[in-house]
């Protein structure tokens, strides 16, 4: 039997959210989702992760509502991007799914302090993931990693230098970033090197069937409204699916704005040691080798194959309408 990696998904669906989604139920073992306000609303990011389950016949797999708000900082949302219902222009009912009872943050800890074999994958703001280690700290020794749709190695989209899901909530990132947990950064530096087109929706459309149509109406709605569909977070989760689609990447030292009155938000990567010559070893090679003492936290993806994203994405459309 094929191998397949076991994750829970902390995520905010949101278009690029669903196509996630249905490249993990697909290509790994999702234990369960939890959904976090962000993209859009909680009431929305929850339903529409119950619907995703639904459509790809996976009702077996448990989804969980966390926080919808922030820590501390006001309430942003990307419903411009979205749609205010998280999917664009598609119209659903409520999923015949339920909401399983617990609440995510205490799903999050149970099943990080009681498996040993579960990898997360955030693909939102991190806020219940931040609120699970404030809860139980012993977690920073039992997530044995995170791969993080979020933050970027050099300039951001809701800010000139923020990425959405590290605005939405800086503490929580913070936190999360500073926990000692690795961590693999899918930031807009990489995201930004796949850019979907008409020609894709007509693609999805021809592959057809319910999840097929799902999704070129998705895409379609990212398209027709001149948005810029990258998938970020489908382009992210392509990092543990084994297909080669990341191709590079480099081991960083990364920290959370939360002051700053331009940068707030900010993933902050030290690339010092990546540069060339640097002026102040001629000065001081001490103070130049004390750069080296920052702890390289976070591998953050740089390089996409655009071409064999496509055929992982398209491969997997057509995966389901085969089952």
């Amino acid at each position: 039997m094929e191998f397949k990696k076991k994750v829970v998904i902390d995520c905010d669906p949101g278009i690029d959210d669903c196509f996630a989604l249905l490249l993990c139920i697909c290509h790994l073992d999702v234990q369960g989702i939890v959904a976090v306000g962000g993209n859009t609303g909680l009431r929305y990011t929850e339903r529409n992760a119950r619907y995703i389950t639904e459509l790809t016949g996976r009702t077996d797999i448990p989804v969980y509502a966390g926080y919808d708000m922030p820590m501390l900082n006001k309430i942003v949302r990307a419903t411009e991007i979205h749609g205010s219902g998280g999917i664009g222009t598609v119209v659903i009912g409520e999923p015949k799914k339920h909401l399983e009872k617990q609440h995510g943050v205490d799903f999050l800890i149970d099943t990080f302090m009681n498996h040993d074999d579960i990898s997360l994958i955030t693909l939102g703001p991190l806020t219940n993931v931040a609120q699970a280690l404030l809860k139980e700290p012993r977690l920073k020794e039992r997530i044995p990693e995170i791969l993080c749709m979020g933050g970027s190695a050099f300039c951001g989209n809701a800010t000139p230098t923020a990425e959405f899901n590290i605005l939405v909530d800086p503490e929580a990132a913070k936190i999360v970033f500073e926990s000692g947990i690795p961590i693999q950064m899918v930031g807009l530096n990489l995201t930004r090197q796949n850019l979907m087109c008409a020609a894709d929706v007509e693609r999805l459309k021809e592959i057809g069937g319910p999840v097929g149509s799902f999704a070129a109406e998705l895409l379609g709605f990212s398209v027709g409204n001149s948005m810029t569909p990258n998938l970020c977070d489908a382009a992210a989760v392509s990092w543990w699916t084994g297909s080669g689609v990341i191709t590079k990447s480099m081991k960083v030292h990364v920290d959370v704005e939360t002051k700053g009155e331009f940068t707030r938000g900010m993933t902050v990567c030290d690339w010092r040691n990546y540069m060339g010559s640097d002026p102040l070893q001629e000065i001081s090679r001490e103070k130049c080798d004390n750069r080296a003492e920052l702890p390289k936290n976070v591998e953050v993806a740089m390089e996409f194959d655009r071409e064999q994203f496509r055929k992982l994405l398209f491969e997997t459309i057509e995966w389901y309408k085969e089952q």
